[in-house]
């Protein structure tokens, strides 16, 4: 008989930080529960950035590039048919001495409102073009495109507070989205939203970034259970015909015995500097006051047979219910268990 799974997915849990903020973390008995629990699984190293699609699904077919414009899409409540997507986020566009340095949504505070005047005339002004605007929330917007275009686009995520340049479209049609986005550009610039940002010290929507372009693909998945705020993951699971549900609010939803692998998929504050390590701190707390005791109580009473902690870069851990005995294993602090770079 297979082991019943509870993937607990939460990129950022340990980092990483910047090396000299280990030694900020305060001592506190939650934190002590956290790595107690995590010393007793074993450690299976991931290295490099969490992948886009989140572990326990398969997409057919298969890209390096996955489509998780449409995967959003559907999972923010859109219906994508047969059509071809992108996300195309708002994001704030700085210049930086000799470069461009791109800051990603959560940076803008913007609000629907201004977001659906935005895509609004958006449409408008550009709906000759083959491309139609879509706001499913303030800060996750979609291109529907009429043509499937020649491009290869870089995931926000990994250039979100880097330099632009190198990250643009590349491909046969790289020039004429490039040229798209300079006049989506000033488009923006000039639109009144900004200009009544600008009067109220906020900044600018000065730029989207396209990304993650596709057909939505078929999906199969080991996962009966879905728990997630991510629009990404929601897609995944609703295209696998998993029950799909959002981040939890009391962990007991989850431990529910009987109905199949769960997974639980959420995400951590980056840490740049003090104010974001404090963020990152009291969410770690967090998560070690309310989850811990929830995936002990998991193991112990049998509702799954493993639960796998995935906290991204920094690694996965396996614990099954015959280690919750394993007191030989030494537990290690959380210090040692962070990424630091």
């Amino acid at each position: 008989m297979a082991e019943s799974v509870l993937c607990f997915r939460l990129p950022g849990l340990l980092g990483p930080l910047p090396a000299d903020a280990v030694g900020l973390i305060a001592s506190d008995e939650r934190l002590e529960q956290l790595a107690g629990l995590l010393s007793r699984g074993r450690r299976h190293r991931s290295g490099g950035a969490p992948p886009l699609v989140a572990p326990g699904f398969t997409l057919a077919p298969s890209s390096e590039s996955p489509p998780i414009g449409p995967l959003s899409f559907l999972g923010d409540g859109g219906e994508p048919g047969a059509a071809y997507w992108l996300r195309a986020d708002p994001v704030q566009l700085v210049a930086d001495r000799d470069q461009v340095r791109l800051l990603g949504p959560e940076t803008l505070a913007l609000r629907m409102d201004e977001a659906e005047r935005l895509a609004r005339d958006f449409n408008a002004f550009f709906g000759g073009d083959g491309v139609e605007l879509h706001v499913r929330a303030a800060t996750r917007w979609y291109l529907r495109c009429s043509d499937v275009p020649a491009i290869e686009t870089t995931p926000l995520p990994h250039v979100s507070g880097g330099a632009v340049a190198a990250a643009l479209p590349t491909g046969q049609d790289a020039a004429a989205w490039r040229a798209r986005l300079n006049e989506i550009q000033m488009f923006l610039h000039g639109h009144p939203v900004n200009q009544e940002r600008e009067t109220q010290g906020l900044p600018p929507v000065n730029g989207i970034w396209p990304w993650g372009g596709g057909h939505l693909p078929d999906v199969s998945g080991r996962w009966a259970r879905v728990f997630s705020d991510d629009p990404s993951v929601a897609g995944l699971g609703r295209r696998a015909g998993a029950i799909v549900s959002g981040w939890p609010e009391d962990p007991d939803e989850v431990l529910r015995p009987g109905r199949g692998d769960t997974l639980v998929a959420g995400a951590m504050p980056a840490v740049s500097d003090g104010e974001t390590f404090a963020e990152w701190e009291q969410a770690v707390l967090g998560v070690a006051s309310r989850w811990v005791p929830a995936l002990e109580t998991a193991l112990r009473s049998g509702a799954y047979d493993v639960v796998q902690i995935d906290a991204g870069a920094a690694g996965v851990w396996r614990i099954r219910r015959r280690d919750r005995l394993a007191f030989w294993r030494r537990s290690r602090s959380l210090a040692r268990l962070l990424l630091t770079e």
